[in-house]
């Protein structure tokens, strides 16, 4: 009997050896991730700002416009997809700079200490371009997108509106999709080149790895139950005086976004100048936000990838889409009329 247990045992192990050591050398044989920065195509034009490209459509319409500052997320440069959104909001009568702020070529592929002043200067060529109407910037970001908007919020008034989907409440620390080591990092993001403070990743048993969940959320989950013991890294959104709209899918596998868009709704509530609303879905995860309506083929395929369901993350981008424009029409001004309502 026991040399039965010790043959299972060997077995099991051997089995878990050989798992890890095909998983180690298809990482380490993998082609690195690909830069993808696309040109603006029909509606916009490629500027560059700091150093960095961006993509500018303007609203439609007539005299200046209200401005709309969009940031991607994780995937990084400039993508289709978000050029698709940008569009739609142009459509309305929004001006929309889409701007890239990291990976955009291999001297700043990994997602560190990404300067916060890259979106400083983005809030400044809006400033300078005598089409956009004067007055409070709406910033729209997805996941880092959204975390990088929500810092900006904290330290610029000129950011009146965020809408921040599957956002975060804490700065987290920094990575690279081509590195499995992440104690080289430090935090995501820079200002006057320290780094802000930010919340390390949780180390996971190795066991979790096995547990059938996906281990991002486990790290992040895990990780964010010790932000009381990094108390710097929480985005101290009180202090802005923006309005914000959080969104988020209850099914997130990426990260605890709906966890993490109630802390943000529950500390903004001490602040004497900041709002916030919530938007949660059931049955969608980290993709229930951008167009619902000719969603690019890129897009499309992420569909439910992260978290809920293909039918639930579409149901959700239609039902947030008109709540979008109607806060934004509330909070900046519609375009034609030029004031906010009351």
């Amino acid at each position: 009997m026991m040399k039965r247990r010790y043959k299972w045992g060997l077995g099991i192990l051997a089995v878990i050896v050989a798992f890890i050591g095909v998983n180690a050398y298809l990482w380490f044989t993998r082609e690195p991730r690909a830069i993808i920065v696309m040109e603006a195509g029909e509606g916009g034009e490629r500027v560059s700002i700091g150093g960095l490209p961006a993509n500018f459509y303007p609203g439609a319409g007539d005299g200046p416009r209200p401005a709309i500052l969009l940031l991607g997320g994780s995937e990084g440069g400039l993508r289709e997809y978000r050029n698709g959104f940008a569009r739609q909001l142009a459509r309305e009568g929004y001006s929309v700079l889409y701007q890239s702020y990291y990976a955009t070529s291999d001297s700043n592929r990994s997602f560190n200490m990404v300067p916060l002043e890259t979106f400083d200067a983005a809030l400044d060529w809006l400033s300078a371009n005598p089409n956009i109407r004067q007055g409070p910037v709406a910033v729209i970001g997805h996941s880092k997108g959204a975390e990088g908007a929500l810092l900006l919020a904290t330290r610029d008034d000129r950011v009146g509106v965020v809408v921040a989907a599957m956002p975060s409440d804490v700065v987290w620390q920094g990575f690279d999709f081509d590195s499995l080591d992440m104690s080289q990092f430090t935090s995501s993001w820079s200002e006057n080149g320290e780094p802000v403070a930010y919340l390390p990743y949780a180390t996971l048993p190795w066991l979790d790895y096995f547990s059938g969940d996906d281990p991002r959320l486990e790290i992040f989950k895990q990780s964010r139950d010790m932000a009381n013991e990094h108390p710097d890294a929480f985005i101290p959104i009180e202090q802005t005086n923006a309005q914000l709209l959080l969104i988020c899918g209850e099914e997130d596998n990426l990260w605890p976004g709906c966890r993490m868009a109630r802390a943000l709704e529950e500390r903004s509530a001490s602040g004497p100048n900041v709002s916030a609303e919530l938007l949660a879905y059931n049955d969608a995860g980290h993709w229930a936000f951008g167009p619902a309506e000719g969603i690019h083929e890129s897009d499309s395929r992420t569909l439910g990838r992260m978290g809920g369901s293909v039918d639930g993350d579409v149901a959700a981008r239609k039902d947030q889409w008109p709540r979008i424009l109607q806060f934004l029409e509330e909070a900046i001004g519609t375009p034609d009329a030029g004031e906010p309502t009351e």
